[in-house]
């Protein structure tokens, strides 16, 4: 496994001749090779958005989600997908996405609540939704068979791309992989036949073992900080024994929703408050990479409300990050531990 990293600095003065040098660290994945830059010494003003008046305006009977118009106003899945024409877990409830990225594209949501806040997330409310989610991909796989890649997407509040305030993720099955799965599947079949390991095994594994970016682990989920982050936080969290969906049980689900309390408190505790996250499942039984998530914030900066996200990421597909990743690792293992205890 190799974590590889350089400093790359600059050098300029201030007005009274004051020499003043910059860093900026270049890191690799130790996967793919693609590296990120971390920035140094860039505190931008993080104020968390409280969504509670637009919440007022846009629920209710405003909301295709909420419960006076959910029945009404949400399509329905053929009979091969859900008898009923909706998967219901507990409040979360699955239907198709009016505007679909995929072939097929559920719309889940957690539950009747409009407006949600990170500390407000039960642990039945995660562990329900993405039960559901899972559910809609078996049932798509058993009636599709052209059908070969599945991820789970969340796009939480504004800043993360999301279009309704009611909290809601994405469970999206495909003919085709997306940039990310096609590169991932590339790359870790690869490093397989080089070192006689599955990667994502190897990864943690050695992450447990150095300790620097190790989060902590609960049941068979384990969460670690990426070494060349995609975002200025990147968790990762590994289902050890589950290589499929299918593999992924209810006890996963609910060890995962505890445990992602946790990293939502190391976000509040940085004053993010919304986030992209991505569940990458393989349909193949016969899968050896297990289940693996990426979770990154999401934000904009002072008062012009300026966009994380510039150049460098969307037309250099360089992620920056303004935090250093064994910093941040630290602090979720104190929340990792609160929950444990």
């Amino acid at each position: 496994m190799n974590f590889h990293k350089k400093e790359e600095w600059f050098i300029f003065y201030d007005n009274d001749g004051n020499k003043i040098e910059r860093k900026t660290e270049v890191r690799f994945d130790p996967l793919t090779g693609e590296s990120s830059r971390i920035i140094f010494d860039s505190k931008p003003p993080l104020t968390p958005p409280d969504y509670s008046e637009m919440a007022v305006k846009t629920g209710g009977a405003k909301c295709p989600f909420c419960p006076d118009n959910l029945l009404k106003m949400t399509p329905k899945f053929p009979k091969e997908i859900a008898l009923d024409g909706r998967i219901m877990t507990g409040e979360s409830v699955a239907f198709p996405n009016l505007f679909p990225y995929s072939k097929h594209n559920a719309v889940v949501i957690f539950s009747d609540d409009h407006y949600v806040t990170l500390k407000q997330f039960t642990v039945d409310m995660i562990k329900n939704a993405f039960m559901t989610a899972k559910i809609y991909i078996e049932n798509v796989v058993e009636s599709d068979q052209e059908a070969r890649y599945a991820s789970i997407l969340w796009n939480y509040l504004p800043p993360s791309g999301g279009s309704i305030l009611h909290p809601h993720i994405q469970p999206i099955v495909s003919d085709s992989p997306t940039n990310y799965l096609a590169l991932v599947e590339e790359k870790a079949q690869q490093f397989e036949q080089e070192h006689g390991q599955e990667y994502f095994k190897a990864l943690y594994e050695t992450e447990k073992s150095l300790g620097e970016r190790w989060i902590g682990e609960i049941g068979n989920v384990v969460w670690f900080h990426a070494f060349a982050p995609r975002g200025h936080n990147d968790f990762m969290a590994i289902f050890t024994k589950a290589h499929s969906i299918f593999e992924i049980g209810e006890e996963d689900l609910q060890h995962f929703a505890e445990s992602l309390k946790a990293i939502f408190a190391t976000l509040n505790e940085q004053g993010f408050a919304s986030f992209n996250l991505m569940l990458n499942a393989s349909i193949d039984r016969n899968s050896k990479q297990p289940v693996h998530i990426h979770l990154i914030p999401r934000f904009t900066i002072g008062m012009l409300e300026t966009s994380d996200i510039n150049s460098f990421q969307s037309l250099h597909n360089e992620p920056l990050s303004l935090k250093v990743p064994e910093e941040i690792a630290a602090k979720a293992r104190v929340h990792f531990e609160k929950i444990r205890n």
